[in-house]
């Protein structure tokens, strides 16, 4: 390298950057080992339906971070689930889990599902369940833990324009909640052609 300002510049910037990314992935680290270690949150037992969703994403069976892309327009809908593997409720709710996923495709609806398990455990749940590989992600970032109320699960979670919380279902379906989440996305039709805004954004 000819240029010695170049070479300065770049000798300066460069150990600033590798510090900012260690430091980065030492606050994900710490994040991570809180999930698992104390108590959730308050505010990470329910879904803040007072602000849009943004930033929600999480790791697919693809090995790489996805955003969950939001809708866009009062036409688009979007459908959460949240799980655990391990989650006596979540397993006794699958099987109305996966009819209102059915209903929603129909409907025109995308649908992605979050699992707050280890991507084995995630995989076997999905599989066992009819659950899309394609469209679960697991190791959901703090960002999106808090923002889903992933503490506690099960959850639907119906997503409108620009990521506002139309409604959400906390617990297991049962007939009588699955019968009025079914009415509702009867009540509100999404687009056929949402092929058009991918869910998962790489």
């Amino acid at each position: 390298m000819s240029n010695p300002v170049l070479r300065k510049s770049l000798n300066f910037v460069l150990p600033l950057l590798v510090v900012s990314l260690i430091v980065v992935n030492l606050i994900l680290i710490r994040q991570n080992y809180r999930l698992k270690t104390e108590l959730p949150l308050p505010s990470a037992l329910a879904v803040h339906r007072e602000e849009p969703l943004h930033d929600i994403g999480g790791v697919g069976f693809d090995g790489r971070f996805h955003t969950i892309a939001m809708p866009r327009s009062v036409a688009e809908h979007l459908l959460v689930f949240t799980f655990a593997p391990r989650c006596p409720e979540c397993v006794l709710s699958k099987s109305f889990d996966a009819e209102l996923s059915a209903q929603a495709k129909k409907l025109g609806w995308r649908t992605v599902w979050i699992s707050r398990g280890n991507p084995e455990e995630t995989r076997a749940f999905c599989n066992a369940s009819g659950v899309p590989l394609e469209e679960t992600l697991v190791n959901p970032p703090y960002a999106t833990y808090l923002r889903l109320g992933l503490a506690a699960v099960p959850q639907v979670v119906a997503v409108g324009d620009n990521g506002k919380v139309d409604e959400v279902w906390l617990g297991r379906l049962t007939p009588g909640s699955a019968k009025a989440a079914a009415k509702f996305l009867s009540d509100h039709p999404g687009l056929q052609a949402s092929s058009s805004a991918p869910t998962l954004s790489p």
